[in-house]
């Protein structure tokens, strides 16, 4: 037992001094986008669609940041027909951390003020306490897309992203703190974003969209979305329906880690970040 916790704390140490290194890197400009977009698309986003998107961007540009409200920022709304229209149209993969969080703050502008007590949470003061739940997080760490080549380096860029995002959502949200599948929630978010918008983002995910709802301790809205799975294949595919029931395959033994994880577990990345689009658009 000690021996384990010797072990830990030395190895906090050595990500501490490699979180140093790394964030310098950044500074220098020595990790690219393209190294993390390391993904198939399901299908290439049109050049005109780009082209849209690339517009809306420029028009928000000063819109599209976080740690300000939308009052704060005086910014405008979109209609969400014509957003969800152009969503289905397509995401250019190296604009979709872009996109993701312009989507977010429209979003957000719609429903109003958010929690001040989150919104006020310091990213860097997190990072400075102690979890309990740090043990669970380091385990998962070479677990999570260990064949993606930003998180497959034991400590490297993206496992240590990954440590300090999940730590800090552990302190954030006490009830929750990190449950298996939260990693690769964030890896995606990772991968098209830096770490502090990544954290507003899935902070996002997790309140305003309630994704945090089948992480709690009695994972009753886990259990109402496998039953909602259920109903819909009896009512649009009953054959399927009737198939898992004579053999007693219950949704819980193949649908639960869809959920638990946006599907980024067990699906190709490409249509995963298709997934990430619409349900930031809806």
């Amino acid at each position: 037992m000690w021996r384990k916790l010797i072990l830990e704390s030395l190895l906090l140490i050595r990500m501490e001094k490699e979180n140093h290194s790394i964030r310098a890197r950044q500074e220098e400009g020595g990790i690219t986008l393209s190294h993390k977009l390391e993904y198939q698309e399901l299908t290439p986003c049109l050049k005109e669609i780009t082209c849209i998107w690339e517009k809306m961007l420029t028009l928000h540009d000063d819109e599209v940041e976080v740690g300000k409200s939308w009052m704060e920022k005086g910014g405008k709304t979109v209609p969400k027909t014509k957003l969800l229209d152009y969503v289905k149209k397509g995401v250019p993969r190296t604009l979709r951390g872009q996109i993701w969080l312009f989507l977010m703050q429209q979003q957000q502008m719609c429903s109003g003020v958010p929690d001040s007590a989150l919104e006020n949470a310091n990213y860097e003061d997190l990072l400075g306490q102690l979890t309990t739940h740090q043990h669970a997080i380091l385990i998962d760490l070479g677990r999570t897309f260990p064949n993606h080549p930003y998180f497959c380096k034991s400590l490297g860029a993206g496992q240590l992203e990954l440590f300090n995002l999940l730590k800090a959502y552990s302190l954030l949200d006490t009830e929750v703190g990190y449950c298996q599948g939260l990693s690769f929630i964030v890896g995606v978010i990772l991968m098209h974003m830096e770490e502090i918008s990544a954290f507003h983002v899935f902070k996002y995910l997790m309140y305003d969209l309630g994704l945090r709802k089948q992480f709690r301790p009695n994972m009753m809205a886990l259990q109402l979305k496998l039953y909602q799975l259920t109903r819909l294949l009896h009512d649009r595919y009953k054959n399927v329906y009737e198939h898992f029931e004579a053999h007693e395959i219950s949704p819980t033994l193949y649908a639960a880690p869809w959920f638990l994880t946006m599907f980024a577990s067990q699906f190709p990345l490409g249509f995963v970040a298709r997934v990430f689009d619409m349900v930031f658009v809806q």
